[in-house]
């Protein structure tokens, strides 16, 4: 992508706020894009921006505009997942785009990269980051992350255990993994570098998750595990210390690596990550390289 280009502006989750949206469609503009706004994205009421049908409709329709080059999503919330078996996957197979965003779309965008075969992005939201206004780092990697300027190296931390490894970058929510579990949509592992972060979680939940990710089998052909920057629950302080003993005892259960502090989702910085290439956790150089050829 480069400046100029049509860039949609979606909703199939939560009701959207009109000042955010304004506010996030000038950061737009700002960036050299043009947005393409949804029909759904005024007027939601409730939980949702919009009823399923209404949602649905006003996706499909945004994908049939000329010119547009990608789809970045408004915001996250919750309604995802009541929409799912019904999108027109040929439609987006027909038109393929760019599609950028984190939480409730999670796993969109994970059926993007499982059934289409091209990436998709685990970045900002119009209403949300770029409503705030982007910093000079969140901007450069959504940029360089939409012009393809690969391999994007991202900071995280490693333990004094960890060895680097290689897989597919795969991954998104922790909450919104764990939901599809059982589901035609649930994403496959083997292979995979598993990335996951989530907000405002305490320990015990965070820990029920990935446990009822190790019991369901989905973790065992994992190459690694990359955790994003969380901010903790209020009832959980100390989550840091707790989480990393957590995730330690499943790396030497399963052999493989842990980082954690990758800058990405419900965090600031949210720096924009491609899911679905092959990624390299270099552990001596405390980075994520993503796109970096095998």
């Amino acid at each position: 992508m480069r400046p100029g280009d049509r860039v949609g502006v979606a909703a199939l989750s939560g009701a959207v706020d009109e000042d955010r949206l304004g506010a996030g469609l000038e950061a737009l503009r700002q960036l050299g894009f043009e947005p393409v706004v949804a029909a759904n994205l005024s007027g939601g009421t409730g939980l949702f921006a919009g009823d399923d049908d209404r949602r649905l409709a006003a996706f499909h329709d945004l994908l049939a505009q000329p010119g547009l080059r990608a789809v970045i999503f408004a915001r996250g919330g919750h309604g995802l997942l009541r929409l799912l078996p019904r999108l027109d996957w040929a439609l987006l197979a027909r038109r393929p785009l760019a599609y950028v965003g984190y939480s409730d779309l999670t796993p969109f965008l994970l059926e993007v990269v499982r059934r289409l075969g091209v990436a998709a992005f685990h970045g900002p939201m119009v209403a949300v980051d770029l409503a705030r206004g982007l910093s000079g780092a969140e901007s450069a990697s959504l940029l360089g992350a939409l012009a393809g300027d690969l391999p994007a190296s991202i900071p995280v931390r490693c333990s004094g255990t960890a060895e680097s490894c290689r897989g597919r970058l795969i991954g998104g929510c922790l909450s919104l993994l764990t939901a599809t579990l059982g589901t035609p949509f649930a994403p496959p592992l083997d292979g995979a570098l598993l990335f996951w972060e989530d907000v405002d979680e305490p320990l015990y939940r965070l820990d029920r998750m990935l446990t009822q990710l190790r019991l369901s089998g989905s973790l065992a052909g994992l190459r690694g595990m990359v955790v994003g920057e969380l901010r903790p629950a209020d009832e959980t302080p100390d989550l840091q210390p707790n989480l990393s003993e957590i995730l330690q005892e499943m790396a030497r259960e399963h052999g493989w690596s842990v980082a954690c502090g990758c800058p990405s989702g419900h965090c600031q910085p949210n720096l924009t990550l491609p899911l679905g290439l092959d990624a390299h956790l270099d552990v001596g150089a405390g980075r994520l390289i993503v796109g970096e050829p095998a």
